[in-house]
């Protein structure tokens, strides 16, 4: 099992993970616009918007696992509250573009294939 550290010990992580996200949000803020002059989204920008949502639904709850650890009033309590509130807005935002991208049809797109590492199954 590889370590890793809790949202409280490694902020800058954290940060560099919701910018990731920030920019995904914009593009699928732009492909929720464009589904709604009719183009439909492709299963690939769904799947992408869904992860999102998830990971930020994960981020969140290690935040506020990290704030109960942390002394109010600290810095790292200030710093934990700023990354809480910005994860908290690219929710609701990528949440909003994934609910209305969930509702139409998706184009499907052939993602990557996933190579299997079992080595009984390519032995056989």
């Amino acid at each position: 099992m590889l370590y890793r550290p809790s949202a409280d010990q490694n902020l800058i992580a954290v940060h560099a993970v919701l910018d990731g996200w920030n920019a995904e949000a914009d593009r699928f803020r732009q492909a929720a616009i464009a589904a709604r002059k009719g183009e439909a989204p492709t299963s690939l920008t769904v799947a992408a918007a869904e992860e999102a949502h998830d990971g930020l639904m994960s981020l969140l709850a290690e935040i506020d696992e990290a704030l109960d650890k942390v002394k109010p009033g600290s810095q790292q309590f200030a710093d934990l509250l700023h990354a809480q509130m910005a994860a908290i807005a690219l929710l609701e935002s990528v949440g909003a573009s994934y609910d209305f991208l969930d509702r139409f049809v998706a184009e499907p797109v052939a993602g990557p294939a996933r190579i299997s590492h079992d080595l009984r199954a390519a032995s056989q």
